[in-house]
């Protein structure tokens, strides 16, 4: 029963914040930033903790959603990475599904909620690999933190768009400690160089702006960046979903990754759909969500 209503408030999650367009309010009745853990209620009340600095920046920042009822034994991490190109989007894309989430008392041990931001290229700075290098770090004041959190280190990836990129980046090349058990991707691109050379107008020029330079300028920072580089046989499950019709991260790209995926035998699914960069109703959010709440609870529950 637990995990029906899970999946279910997932489903709804998924929909109202990846379909194109959707907008969300920001969480409320939640403690300010770098709030100590000493005045935290305890692990029987729920605790939200918004703009927690895991860097020195001020732009890097994660809103964490700890549930009631959570213990190291049975409450591992969701952690949501925004799309927007690397140049736009913000962790308040996912503010009210992880509010959502977190506040459903009959699953709400499951999963702890981690919902970064990352520093975005702009006038020339935070170039690639920027948002990698917050990402990880991110993850890693998380380990840190887990005993303080009440929290288990294990924990899932789930991005959209250039958040896919990154959350696969992660999954793929900084998982040394195994903590990392499961990761989501939608529509995300794995192969940059491919990105440049198959996107529609405007990508190319994008892709310049955020890496630094054109493939052939600088392959190593292209190849460096592209989670397709880092598959191998210990690469952690992975749940793809992508759009046919997509013509800004063409579906190319997660051909590619579930062909790779495929020949390191690593455990995947690739969900296609009729559509464009996003799911276009509410009835594929729906079956995608529900797939990807199964792929999810399968590997972090095992």
């Amino acid at each position: 029963m637990m995990f029906l209503n899970l999946r279910r408030t997932l489903s709804c999650a998924i929909f109202l914040y990846l379909l194109p367009g959707c907008k969300n309010e920001s969480a409320s009745q939640a403690l300010s930033a770098d709030t100590s853990l000493a005045a935290s209620p305890g692990a029987k009340q729920e605790l939200i903790l918004l703009n927690q600095h895991y860097g020195d920046d001020s732009l890097q920042t994660a809103d964490i959603y700890l549930p009631a009822g959570r213990s190291p034994k049975r409450t591992h991490l969701m952690v949501f990475v925004h799309g927007g190109g690397w140049m736009g989007g913000d962790k308040s894309d996912f503010s009210a599904a992880c509010e959502g989430l977190v506040r459903n008392t009959t699953f709400s041990p499951a999963f702890a909620y981690v919902n970064v931001n990352y520093r975005l290229v702009k006038d020339g700075k935070n170039k690639f690999p920027t948002a990698e290098e917050d990402l990880v770090a991110a993850m890693n004041y998380m380990y840190a933190h887990a005993d303080s959190f009440l929290v288990s280190p294990l924990s899932a990836l789930i991005g959209a768009s250039a958040g896919g990129q990154l959350t696969t980046l992660i999954a793929y090349k900084h998982n040394e400690k195994k903590n990392i058990k499961c990761v989501v991707s939608n529509w995300g691109p794995y192969n940059l160089a491919r990105m440049y050379k198959e996107g529609s107008s405007g990508v190319p020029d994008l892709m310049v702006v955020v890496l630094g330079a054109t493939p052939s300028e600088n392959p190593e920072i292209y190849a460096a960046s592209s989670p397709v580089t880092y598959v191998s046989p210990d690469s952690p499950p992975t749940f793809l979903a992508h759009g046919k019709q997509d013509s800004l991260v063409r579906i190319s790209q997660g051909n590619e990754l579930d062909s790779v995926l495929s020949k390191n035998k690593v455990p995947h699914v690739f969900y296609t759909f009729d559509g464009y960069h996003g799911y276009s109703s509410d009835q594929v959010a729906n079956d995608a969500a529900d797939k990807m709440f199964h792929f999810i609870a399968k590997y972090t529950t095992e």
